[in-house]
């Protein structure tokens, strides 16, 4: 209780609204908001693989699509281009983070990302890497194109809800791609969907990548999220803590050591506990001009920005999604249960990972994003902390 007044204290701000007010304050200096990533999904319900524990499970059947064909083989790249500009008239980053469905499975898809690769200091592209091998000499040429691919494992068992039975050469033909990427300079993060396959074998995992590749691979796994995970789900339990014993000999092929505690920590206790800011840096822009609040949770759009090309500055923090997202600890039921490898900036806002890992990890590598870090960093330091 207040000694002068005898009422309680005002309220503290919620963390929503001390974010958007670093927001409109930024936006209004420097005219965009600034952001770290463009998390842009092109064809999100076009691919070729029916992962079992993919977020777009009701959507990547082609028979979901009636017009697949025609937009698998058009090029839409004007079309893309257009809502980017779109997107950046209002936010400024230096990071561009492509996905899709399978992204590579369109056409016209390595030219633009090369041509993505003259305006942005990194471009990272999402795939299962099934499609990349005439595509590789093209994205190693700009120099800071990279790749995310998505494999659960060293096997076909561990990637069983991956690949069907139908499918075991697949495995052989993502390790080959891998292999010659990182022979052409092109870095790789390995994003491995944990699931009870493979829960329980990710030393095995870390191991065999680090006997082949002493640099330019990083594994990150994290829990299956959405409403499917629970078909895939296992006991909490101490799954990664031998990886974490083992760090230092395999921390080549690992980030930063606090994010792999950070997932064995969510693994033993089942539910996350760590918080969350990436909303206040990140979006996903889809290319029909959607904009989710989450990159990484797929609710209703906030806004097209297509359709209202100005709105988004008085959305960003202030649509009501950003209540349940901007949240001092996980309350939204999928964020209890998410995890992904943005978590190494949330661990970075939270002075747990230095600006050296930071600067280790592929994606926020570049000299102008390790810029824009710090700066966000600083400006978002109050509200975190508080």
């Amino acid at each position: 209780m207040s000694t002068q007044t005898g009422r309680p204290p005002a309220p503290h701000p919620s963390l929503r609204r001390e974010f958007r007010s670093v927001l409109v304050s930024e936006h209004e200096r420097k005219g965009r908001l600034p952001f770290l990533v463009n998390d842009f999904v092109i064809e999100e319900q076009l691919c070729h693989l029916r992962c079992s524990y993919c977020l777009t499970e009701d959507y990547n059947l082609l028979m979901e699509v009636p017009d697949a064909q025609i937009r698998l083989t058009t090029d839409a790249r004007d079309t893309w281009h257009a809502v980017l500009d779109h997107f950046h008239n209002h936010v400024d980053c230096p990071v561009l983070r492509v996905s899709g469905g399978e992204f590579f499975w369109l056409k016209k898809s390595a030219e633009f990302i090369q041509e993505c690769a003259g305006i942005y200091e990194t471009v990272q592209i999402i795939t299962n890497g099934v499609l990349l091998r005439n595509k590789l000499d093209q994205l190693a040429a700009p120099g800071n194109v990279q790749l995310n691919i998505s494999l659960d494992g060293h096997t076909n068992e561990l990637n069983r809800y991956r690949f069907t039975k139908r499918q075991p050469k697949l495995l052989g033909v993502v390790l080959e791609n891998l292999a010659r990427a990182v022979e052409l300079g092109i870095k790789v993060d390995i994003q491995c969907v944990l699931t009870d396959a493979n829960v329980e074998h990710q030393l095995s995992f870390a191991e065999f990548l680090a006997d082949l590749y002493p640099s330019g691979v990083t594994l990150y796994f994290f829990p299956a999220r959405g409403t499917a995970a629970k078909r895939f789900a296992y006991e909490p339990g101490n799954y990664l803590d031998a990886v974490v014993e083992r760090y230092d000999d395999l921390s080549p092929v690992l980030p930063p050591r606090a994010f792999v505690e950070h997932i064995a920590e969510q693994l033993r206790r089942g539910e996350r506990t760590l918080p969350c800011h990436i909303t206040a840096m990140m979006a996903q822009l889809f290319a029909t001009g959607d904009v989710s609040a989450c990159p990484h949770a797929w609710i209703d759009p906030m806004v097209n920005i297509v359709d209202e090309p100005d709105s988004l500055p008085d959305l960003v923090g202030e649509h009501p999604h950003y209540h349940f997202f901007m949240q001092r600890r996980p309350r939204f039921s999928f964020c209890k249960k998410c995890a992904t490898p943005s978590d190494v900036v949330n661990l970075y806002l939270m002075d747990i990972i230095t600006d050296a890992e930071i600067a280790a990890c592929h994606l926020y590598s570049g000299e102008q994003t390790l810029v824009r870090l710090r700066e966000l960093k600083e400006l978002y330091a109050p509200a975190i902390a508080g």
